[in-house]
C-alpha cells in the first residue's frame, strides 16, 4: 500500500488514536491528553512497526522518563534547568533500558518544570501510556496493515 492510500488510512490511524486519548482524558478528567502523549498516540500511529513506538518503549520511555524528572525536581526544585537537566539525564536509563522514546522527554520537561505529585507516575503517565499502548494494538488488530505491536529484538 503506497500514496494517497496509505496516507489516509495512516491519518484515520493517527486521528483514531488521538480521538481515543482525548475521549478517556475527557471520561476520567485525567490530563492524558497531555502533549508528550499525543506525540506518543502519533508514533504508534505513523510508525507502528518502529522500535521506538513499542510497547515496552511508550510505557517505560514515560515511566522512567518521569521518574528521573522527579528525583531531580525534588533535588534541585521545579526550573526550566530542572527540565533541561532531567530531559538529558534521562537519556542514559532509556538507553541502557533499551526502550528509548522521544516523546517521553517531553514528559522529563514538563515534570522538571512543575514538579507534580509523586503518583504523577501512576496517573497520568502510566495510564496515559497504556492507553496508547492498547489502542495501537487494537488498531494493530483491526487494521490488518498496521500491525502492532511487532517484535524488534
Amino acid at each position: 500500500m503506497r500514496g494517497v492510500p496509505e496516507a489516509l488510512l495512516t491519518t484515520a490511524a493517527t486521528t483514531a488514536s488521538l480521538l481515543v486519548l482525548a475521549g478517556v482524558a475527557t471520561l476520567t478528567g485525567l490530563p492524558l491528553f497531555a502533549l508528550p502523549f499525543a506525540a506518543s498516540a502519533a508514533i504508534v500511529a505513523l510508525a507502528p512497526a518502529s522500535p521506538l513506538a513499542q510497547p515496552r518503549n511508550v510505557v517505560l520511555g514515560h515511566v522512567v522518563g518521569a521518574a528521573v524528572a522527579l528525583g531531580a525536581a525534588t533535588i534541585l526544585g521545579p526550573s526550566v534547568w530542572t527540565a533541561a537537566i532531567a530531559a538529558g539525564l534521562s537519556t542514559a536509563p532509556m538507553l541502557l533500558l533499551k526502550v528509548p522514546h522521544p516523546p517521553a522527554t517531553a514528559t522529563v520537561a514538563l515534570v522538571g518544570l512543575t514538579a507534580p505529585d509523586p503518583l504523577f507516575l501512576v496517573s497520568p503517565v502510566l495510564v496515559a501510556a497504556a492507553v496508547v499502548v492498547a489502542t495501537g494494538i487494537v488498531l494493530g488488530r483491526l487494521i490488518p496493515a498496521r500491525r502492532y505491536p511487532v517484535s524488534t529484538r
